[in-house]
């Protein structure tokens, strides 16, 4: 027995089923006052009020007064591989993060997304950046997706994905459960990563964004790169929703 006879029968009961939803309390992840649709996880204050800096450093994603790639240090030490981030690890993105990390509230992955999206549209509309041929989400260990019950990572992947029409590629995997690089000394991170991520695909392609949550220390994302160049020689960038403050 078919439920549906026709798309026009399908579509009514769609949208009657978003009205009902609509009609339901939605509340914002930050404020708790009512969003106007349920599919926004912010209201329009607490969005508006997400910090935003018009220009960041691609190399160390320092504010800039102007439209340049690179800060003045940059310049002088050029980065192996540009970083693009929406702005600094700060309230209230760095309670938006913590909430989705640690208290699995995975619709904030939809609004930090959208902050990371923003830029990303910005740099490729200037062409200061090239449209990446895939996406490569940042893999947890085995042990961490199971205690977590999900990857970070690969939920802001897919939304980039699906908002800026760029296909994710699984390619890699997390060899060793290592312990987080913001514990430990510079030596200590050197070592700590040494061998932690394996090529399980080809990778096709020429210019690849590795997406992550917060980007400190850039171990674990220099790590990854590093293991998929000796894979195959492609462009590298790095997109994460948030870097933490330089020292």
């Amino acid at each position: 027995m078919k439920i549906f006879r026709n798309s026009v029968t399908f579509n009514k009961f769609y949208a009657g089923v978003n009205y009902l939803r609509n009609a339901l309390p939605h509340a914002c992840l930050l404020c708790l006052n009512p969003t106007e649709h349920y599919q926004q996880y912010l209201c329009n204050t607490c969005r508006t009020d997400l910090p935003y800096v018009d220009y960041l450093c691609l190399g160390c994603a320092i504010p800039l007064t102007s439209n340049n790639k690179l800060c003045g240090n940059c310049q002088q030490s050029p980065p192996a591989y540009h970083l693009v981030t929406a702005g600094a690890y700060q309230t209230p993105v760095k309670e938006l993060i913590s909430a989705l990390k640690y208290r699995n509230n995975q619709l904030i992955a939809h609004e930090v997304a959208d902050l990371l999206a923003r830029r990303i549209t910005q740099l490729l509309a200037a062409q200061t950046i090239n449209k990446p041929d895939f996406l490569i989400a940042v893999p947890l260990h085995w042990k961490k997706h199971y205690q977590r019950g999900f990857n970070q990572a690969n939920l802001i992947a897919e939304c980039l994905s699906q908002k800026l029409n760029i296909p994710i590629l699984d390619c890699c995997q997390r060899n060793r459960y290592t312990k987080a690089q913001v514990s430990l000394t510079f030596k200590q991170r050197q070592h700590n990563l040494n061998k932690a991520f394996s090529i399980t695909k080809p990778i096709t392609g020429h210019t690849i964004a590795l997406v992550d949550d917060v980007y400190t220390t850039g171990s674990t994302l220099h790590e990854l790169a590093s293991t998929i160049i000796r894979a195959k020689d492609v462009d590298i960038q790095f997109w994460t929703i948030a870097r933490t403050q330089l020292e």
